[in-house]
Protein backbone atom coordinates (compact mmCIF):
# COMPACT_ATOMS: atom_id res chain seq x y z
CA UNK A 1 0.00 0.00 0.00
CA UNK A 2 1.21 3.57 -1.07
CA UNK A 3 1.52 5.87 2.04
CA UNK A 4 2.48 9.54 1.36
CA UNK A 5 4.97 11.56 3.78
CA UNK A 6 2.97 13.16 6.37
CA UNK A 7 1.99 16.63 5.14
CA UNK A 8 2.91 15.79 1.37
CA UNK A 9 -0.41 16.87 0.26
CA UNK A 10 -1.12 20.15 2.24
CA UNK A 11 2.66 21.21 1.79
CA UNK A 12 2.07 20.31 -2.48
CA UNK A 13 -0.84 22.66 -2.13
CA UNK A 14 -1.08 25.97 -1.20
CA UNK A 15 -4.40 27.40 0.20
CA UNK A 16 -3.80 30.98 -0.59
CA UNK A 17 -3.15 30.64 -4.46
CA UNK A 18 -6.01 28.64 -4.64
CA UNK A 19 -8.26 30.93 -2.74
CA UNK A 20 -7.08 34.07 -4.93
CA UNK A 21 -8.40 32.51 -7.79
CA UNK A 22 -12.06 32.58 -6.23
CA UNK A 23 -14.35 35.93 -6.68
CA UNK A 24 -16.96 36.05 -4.15
CA UNK A 25 -18.62 38.89 -6.61
CA UNK A 26 -22.38 37.99 -7.99
CA UNK A 27 -22.29 36.15 -10.99
CA UNK A 28 -25.31 37.54 -13.15
CA UNK A 29 -25.99 34.53 -14.66
CA UNK A 30 -26.23 32.42 -11.46
CA UNK A 31 -28.61 35.66 -10.10
CA UNK A 32 -30.31 35.17 -12.98
CA UNK A 33 -30.91 31.49 -12.05
CA UNK A 34 -31.60 32.26 -8.66
CA UNK A 35 -34.48 34.86 -9.05
CA UNK A 36 -36.87 31.56 -10.30
CA UNK A 37 -35.47 29.19 -7.21
CA UNK A 38 -37.86 28.28 -4.24
CA UNK A 39 -35.03 28.25 -1.74
CA UNK A 40 -37.17 27.50 0.74
CA UNK A 41 -38.04 24.53 -0.44
CA UNK A 42 -34.11 23.72 -0.59
CA UNK A 43 -33.69 24.58 3.05
CA UNK A 44 -36.46 22.56 4.03
CA UNK A 45 -34.93 19.18 2.14
CA UNK A 46 -31.64 20.37 3.87
CA UNK A 47 -33.02 20.43 7.02
CA UNK A 48 -33.85 16.42 6.34
CA UNK A 49 -31.97 13.76 7.74
CA UNK A 50 -30.20 11.55 4.61
CA UNK A 51 -32.39 8.48 5.67
CA UNK A 52 -35.96 11.31 6.01
CA UNK A 53 -34.93 12.35 2.38
CA UNK A 54 -34.58 8.78 0.79
CA UNK A 55 -38.28 7.80 2.52
CA UNK A 56 -39.37 10.95 0.87
CA UNK A 57 -37.88 10.45 -2.77
CA UNK A 58 -39.49 6.63 -2.63
CA UNK A 59 -43.15 8.44 -0.84
CA UNK A 60 -42.48 10.03 -4.46
CA UNK A 61 -41.63 7.23 -6.40
CA UNK A 62 -44.68 5.08 -4.86
CA UNK A 63 -46.87 8.32 -6.20
CA UNK A 64 -45.76 8.06 -9.83
CA UNK A 65 -46.08 4.20 -9.76
CA UNK A 66 -49.46 4.55 -8.84
CA UNK A 67 -50.39 7.37 -10.75
CA UNK A 68 -48.48 5.06 -13.80
CA UNK A 69 -50.36 2.03 -12.88
CA UNK A 70 -54.11 3.87 -12.86
CA UNK A 71 -53.27 5.19 -16.24
CA UNK A 72 -52.86 1.84 -17.45
CA UNK A 73 -56.15 0.35 -16.09
CA UNK A 74 -57.85 3.44 -17.02
CA UNK A 75 -56.50 2.70 -21.01
CA UNK A 76 -59.06 1.24 -23.46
Amino acid sequence: MFRAAPGAYTESVSAPSLLDSISLDPDPVIEAYKAGIDRTLLRENLRLTPAERVEKMLAALRLAEAVRDSRRRAAP
